[in-house]
């Protein structure tokens, strides 16, 4: 008995400090990306506004996964908080030219509705979105974000998937409601199926 105490004690002393680790690596990591300048409220109101920030790329793939589960209307409801209304979303497919016109494009009102199609047409019963590597600069009350992405999309739970690789740059702007995102642009480098044995 004691010894299953002290087992999970230190379980549990171990998950604190990873996770104090982990936040100190998120500050560090985040004002290395783009030192604030001034005094300490500076440089704190630069760590608040990255971090609202780097939770829109979030909040967007928790949408895009809330479609891939059939939830339509929670994703865009999910959407409006990540988005300015008049946001301009485009994908550009591995290989299409930047300079031309988007492989898919839409707004904030009907971007659950894309992803929708694009899922059904793709067979998919379910998707994971996984962003990382998320760059934050700040520019007053502007900033841009690039997030890397790896997402998966379930066809046969039993052995296939599609898997897409890219990266997210987007504009982001501060609304009276909180930072928001007014572009958001998906440069994908690959999209490739994987079968199981």
């Amino acid at each position: 008995m004691n010894k299953s105490r002290n087992f999970t004690s230190r379980v549990s002393i171990g998950r604190i400090g990873a996770a104090l680790g982990m936040a100190a690596l998120v500050v560090s990591g985040m004002s290395a990306t783009a030192p604030a300048s001034g005094n300490p409220q500076n440089q704190l109101q630069q760590l608040v506004d990255e971090s609202e920030i780097t939770k829109l790329t979030y909040c967007y793939a928790a949408a895009t996964d809330a479609v891939g589960a059939g939830r339509l209307l929670v994703a865009k409801a999910m959407y409006a908080q990540c988005f300015t209304p008049d946001a301009v979303l485009e994908v550009y497919s591995p290989g299409v030219d930047r300079n031309g016109p988007p492989s898919l494009s839409g707004s904030p009102d009907d971007w659950a509705d894309v992803a929708l199609n694009e899922f059904t047409n793709g067979g998919y019963v379910s998707t994971q979105h996984l962003n990382g590597n998320v760059r934050v600069t700040v520019h007053g009350n502007t900033a841009r974000m690039s997030t890397y992405l790896l997402a998966t999309h379930v066809v046969d739970p039993a052995g296939a998937v599609e898997i897409a690789n890219g990266t997210y740059e987007d504009v982001v702007v501060r609304t009276p409601q909180g930072w928001r995102i007014s572009k958001r642009t998906l440069i994908l480098s690959t999209y490739y199926r994987v079968e199981s044995p």
